[in-house]
C-alpha cells in the first residue's frame, strides 16, 4: 500500500537528498521533509477540485444561535482546505444547493436545521490518480532540492517540470496532466444552478 514515507521518499532521490526514516522523526531532516510534505500537498490540491479530495460532510450544529442574525451556527470541519465548495439542506439530493448562509471564520450560519458541505480534503496518497502522484512528487522534490540541498538550479528544474511555465501558476507540467485528467473522469454538472459558486452569495438559501 501507498505511504507517503513512500512518495516522500521518492522526492528525497529526486532532489538527491537522503531518505528519511519516517516522517515524524524528531531529526532535523524529517521535519523539513514533513514541513514540505505538507505545504506542497496544500498546494497541489488547492489548485484545482481533484474529485479524490472531496468528501461531504455533516456539520456540526452550535446549541448556542449566532450574534449575526442566524437561526443556527454550525462548525466547519477541522481538516477542510479552504472554504467549503457547496452547501446543501438535504444531502440525499445532489443538485440542491443552499445559498443562504454566512461564513463567519470556522463556521456556517444559516436558518437551516442541519446542513452538509463539500469540501476538500488531505486525502491519502492511495486514493490519489497516478498523474497527481507523479506531479506532488515531483513539486514536492523541487522544494526539497531549495529547503534541503540548497540547489536553486536544481529546483527550478524540477519545478518547471512539476508546474511548467511560471505564468501558469502552478498549473502547467506535469498538474495540468494531472488536472485534465481528474476533469476528464469528473462528470460534469448537469444542472445550471450547480455551475454558480454559491460562495459568490455567501450572504445571502
Amino acid at each position: 500500500m501507498l505511504e507517503p514515507i513512500t512518495v516522500a521518499n521518492e522526492a528525497c532521490a529526486l532532489a538527491t537528498a537522503s531518505p528519511v526514516q519516517s516522517l515524524e522523526a524528531a531529526a532535523p531532516t524529517a521535519a523539513q521533509v514533513k514541513l514540505a510534505y505538507d505545504r506542497v500537498l496544500g498546494f497541489c490540491l488547492g489548485l484545482h477540485r481533484f474529485s479524490f479530495s472531496l468528501s461531504t460532510r455533516q456539520l456540526s450544529r452550535l446549541v448556542e444561535p449566532p450574534s449575526t442574525g442566524w437561526k443556527y451556527a454550525f462548525t466547519l470541519p477541522a481538516d477542510r482546505i479552504g472554504a467549503p465548495i457547496a452547501l446543501t439542506d438535504d444531502a440525499t439530493d445532489p443538485r440542491r444547493y443552499c445559498v443562504d448562509f454566512l461564513l463567519e471564520g470556522a463556521e456556517v450560519h444559516a436558518d437551516a436545521e442541519a446542513l452538509w458541505a463539500r469540501i476538500r480534503i488531505i486525502p491519502h496518497p492511495r486514493l490519489w490518480s497516478g498523474t497527481f502522484r507523479q506531479a506532488f512528487t515531483m513539486g514536492l522534490a523541487a522544494d526539497l532540492a531549495l529547503t534541503v540541498k540548497r540547489d536553486k538550479t536544481l529546483r527550478q528544474q524540477l519545478a518547471s517540470e512539476a508546474y511548467g511555465d511560471p505564468r501558469l501558476n502552478g498549473r502547467g507540467g506535469m498538474l495540468l496532466a494531472a488536472i485534465l485528467d481528474d476533469s476528464q473522469s469528473t462528470a460534469s454538472l448537469a444542472n445550471p444552478a450547480a455551475e454558480r459558486d454559491p460562495l459568490t452569495g455567501a450572504w445571502s438559501c
